[in-house]
């Protein structure tokens, strides 16, 4: 043989099986790229969706892989030196937020681009691949592993393979963008289609832009289940350092990785801690970004606990610039962990570490500096919520090109954000009522392990450890988890702010964690009175198996309730999703609409959450369904919904929009519905009806056709006005007629029951 085909021979075998390990991921891309495959998961399910479950379950650790991958990639460019696949993970996924931000920048968000970036990544990491560290293999890590699994899969097939087609805000503000990005190759909008605030909550959101590049939206769900193991990952790794173990013993200190382990788990299925409130994490909604932002938190929590490292310096100082550029009212969150960070680091005289926290939160004050300016230099205002703090300084002139100030001002009022009470007594009198109940939890589990370490010692004495000095544990790490947890629950049950407590849903997670340490420290201070009393040989194994019963019972009563309510096994072996037990949306009507007007515009004036569905829907023609605020309609709310009647037409017909729905029985008029070209003087004057349902019409311009009969003018004339008079019972005032004519709305009175009335119109 020659030396050519030698070399030849030498590089197949080097590289066929590289080529082998990437086949499956390739054909699990394509077959999710298919056309049609979101409709037959709507209507039709079978043999196509137990290929797509199939299909995501093969393809979530290549995604995993490449986040690690480029973690250990950056690593070595950057710092030469190893580190724990926490780390990788974490600031793999800093990297690719901000290589996404970069490429999305530049307009070259082209799937070959992503998909060679990834390969590239991941055949280098075939190159220098390592192991990750093991631990000693025991009965209980091997039943705590098994649960743990078990948990995995349960979260992951109920919440990351079923798209979500319940939550409105997904369907309406975080796929379309993806969709959006993946069309254009860019972050920036459309002039047809400018979807702003989908901008502005996702343009930073690198991670996600790169996979949606060459997966379809519903990826957004994959990757934050690869959060969610990410938190568990980093819970595994605070048990570690904050739980004292080593100190109360070396058979507490071999029982260390098992109950960490159950810690990990028991904060993933842990429900929230207030009343009234449904489970935490496992129940958040995976297509939204609040798991990417909570799997950071509580990474950073890590970052600046342990004893800080070259490696600590580079992972805080990225991930914290990449998740507040991703959106940067984060760097609130940020700053509090850093604080606690330089301030424990400071009393310890710990230089390294006190850098660590200053790295930390310079990088979230850059993150935010950045995305704060994007938003202004692009969209004209730094952030739209809280709309109030930034309404002041909004470039009208900017903003204008792809929306209306005046229809965010609408909102203020008709979503009484003005209102409301902002500070809430009764939520700190349940903060306290909280931190009673912890503390006497981690009372009462002290005092039980102290009694079976007693019994223990009595029992089953083995005295060849009591003796030895034992090493001081640092409880600065303790400080820092309690610290946090407390800011962050004092805050989100004292403020009225619906996205502060979704966001805070994280807490949830580190409670178990919490709890055990404080009964932990506690048990240390015992010792070190009466060292003889932990001389047993059973009582580290007796807290295990108590814990491994915990886990197991909490995750039966909270992710395997959800799983089962949800009815996940049924949708995995086949059944559509239009039949999932808690699916209320009718995509019927979108495909009905969509059958009888082809490639025509609608707008609808009501029925706004009964036409989320169809919202940017893939199942219909672009800007189909014309949304409320983020469309070129919405630009000319001046002219159009603010306007006079022939301003109105003029201004909608130059827009090519001639349809227009109106839902019976829905007084839940918006904006355009309020326009004077739709008082009853004028629906007989201008319109025709093109198509009439039990359930809706569709109005059209009376071009010579048939006149709108009087049944119909009236009923539609008697919901719009009955809207009117709702918002009046509620406010006072009408919201739409102060934003039209700049009123006082100083003296508006709220009864927000009232409003309950607009979807059915009582």
């Amino acid at each position: 043989m020659t030396a050519a085909g030698m070399r030849l021979r030498s590089l197949a075998g080097t590289w066929w099986w590289r080529l082998l390990l990437f086949a499956p991921a390739a054909l699990c891309i394509w077959y999710l790229n298919r056309d049609g495959a979101y409709r037959t998961l709507l209507f039709d399910g079978g043999w196509t969706t137990r290929f797509y479950v199939l299909a995501w379950i093969v393809l979530t650790p290549y995604l995993g892989w490449v986040i690690t991958a480029t973690g250990r990639l950056t690593f070595s460019l950057i710092r030469h030196e190893d580190a724990q696949r926490v780390d990788e993970f974490f600031v793999g996924a800093a990297t690719l937020i901000l290589l996404g931000l970069g490429l999305g920048t530049l307009s070259i968000l082209y799937p070959q681009i992503v998909l060679g970036l990834a390969a590239a990544a991941l055949l280098w990491d075939t190159r220098t691949f390592q192991m990750p560290r093991t631990f000693a293999v025991t009965l209980p890590l091997i039943a705590m592993s098994l649960l743990g699994l078990g948990l995995l899969a349960m979260v992951f097939l109920d919440r990351a393979v079923i798209p979500d087609v319940i939550s409105s805000d997904v369907q309406q503000l975080y796929a379309p963008y993806l969709a959006e990005v993946a069309r254009n190759h860019s972050i920036w909008l459309a002039t047809d289609n400018p979807i702003f605030s989908d901008f502005e909550i996702g343009h930073g959101n690198g991670l996600h832009l790169l996979m949606a590049t060459f997966l379809p939206p519903h990826v957004a769900q994959i990757i934050s289940f690869l959060y969610f193991a990410g938190i568990g990952a980093v819970i595994f790794e605070l048990a570690r350092l904050v739980l004292p173990l080593q100190a109360l013993g070396r058979r507490w200190e071999d029982a260390a990785t098992p109950i960490a382990l159950g810690l990990a788990i028991l904060g993933l299925a842990w429900p929230r801690t207030m009343p009234s409130v449904t489970p935490g994490l496992h129940t958040m909604e995976f297509g939204k970004y609040h798991l990417q932002t909570a799997a950071f938190f509580v990474y950073f929590l890590l970052v600046v606990i342990r004893s800080s490292q070259s490696r600590d310096r580079l992972a805080a100082g990225i991930c914290g610039f990449a998740i507040t550029a991703s959106y940067p009212l984060y760097a609130a969150f940020v700053g509090l962990i850093s604080a606690l960070g330089m301030l424990t680091k400071a009393l310890q005289r710990d230089r390294s570490g006190l850098m660590t926290g200053v790295l930390l939160g310079a990088g979230a004050v850059a993150g935010c500096i950045l995305a704060f300016s994007i938003n202004y230099l692009y969209l004209g205002i730094p952030a739209t919520n809280p709309y109030s703090l930034f309404r002041g300084v909004a470039s009208v002139e900017r903003f204008s090109k792809f929306g209306s100030l005046d229809i965010l001002d609408f909102f203020v009022l008709a979503q009484s954000l003005e209102v409301s009470d902002f500070f809430s007594t009764a939520g700190l009198t349940a903060f306290f009522k909280q931190v009673k109940s912890v503390l006497l939890v981690a009372v009462l589990l002290a005092t039980a392990t102290w009694a079976v370490v007693f019994a223990d010692s009595k029992l089953f004495p083995d005295r060849s450890d009591v003796s030895k000095p034992q090493a001081s544990p640092d409880p600065a790490g303790l400080f820092i988890v309690i610290a946090y947890l407390a800011s962050v629950r004092l805050l989100d049950m004292t403020l009225n702010i619906p996205s502060l407590v979704r966001l805070s849903v994280h807490a949830s997670a580190l409670f178990p964690l919490a709890t055990v340490a404080i009964a932990c420290w506690a048990l240390l201070l015992v010792r070190r009175l009466t060292r003889i009393w932990f001389a047993g040989r059973h009582a580290p194994h007796v807290a295990v198996l108590a814990l491994l019963i915990a886990c197991a019972w909490t995750t039966r009563s909270y992710p395997w309730q959800t799983f089962r309510n949800d009815g996940t096994i049924a949708f995995v072996t086949g059944r559509p999703l239009r039949q999932m037990p808690r699916v209320s949306l009718d995509w019927h009507r979108c495909d009905e609409l969509q059958q009888l007007t082809g490639s025509e515009r609608i707008l609808p004036l009501n029925g706004y959450r009964a036409m989320v569905p169809c919202y940017f829907s893939p199942l219909l023609t672009r800007g189909k369904i014309i949304h409320t605020y983020q469309s070129d309609v919405a630009r000319d709310f001046r002219r159009i919904a603010a306007g006079d009647a022939d301003t109105a037409e003029a201004t909608l017909r130059a827009l090519g929009v001639n349809l227009f729905y109106v839902q019976k029985g829905n007084c839940d008029f918006w904006l355009n519905g309020f326009s004077d070209l739709f008082q009853k003087d004028e629906l007989a004057k201008r319109f025709a009806v093109r198509t009439e349902t039990p359930d809706y019409w569709l109005l059209t311009w009376k071009n010579g056709e048939q006149p709108m009969g009087p049944d119909a003018e009236a009923d539609i004339s008697m919901l719009r006005t009955r809207s009117k008079e709702i918002y009046r019972e509620a406010y006072g005032v009408e919201p739409f007629e102060v934003v039209k004519h700049g009123l006082s709305s100083e003296r508006m009175v709220l009864h927000p029951g009232s409003l309950d009335q607009l979807s059915e119109c009582r």
